[in-house]
């Protein structure tokens, strides 16, 4: 089962997978980083993954990114 992510997600994930870190994916996507953490909170849940190297991972796993 794949899971099912929004666009912005999918950027944020993107950018996660270059190494970017939370404040920095703030920058490129012109948010807060209160923001991003939300986002990536919410896709551990929808994940079911704990760590952010996981979440990569998972994600790439799915093929929800490239």
């Amino acid at each position: 089962m794949t899971a099912q992510v929004t666009k912005r997600e999918k950027e944020i994930l993107t950018l996660m997978c270059a190494g970017k870190t939370a404040q920095e994916i703030a920058l490129i996507l012109g948010c807060s980083v209160h923001t991003v953490r939300t986002h990536i909170e919410a896709l551990k849940t929808n994940f079911a993954v704990y760590k952010d190297t996981a979440l990569v991972a998972a994600a790439l796993r799915q093929g929800v990114i490239d």
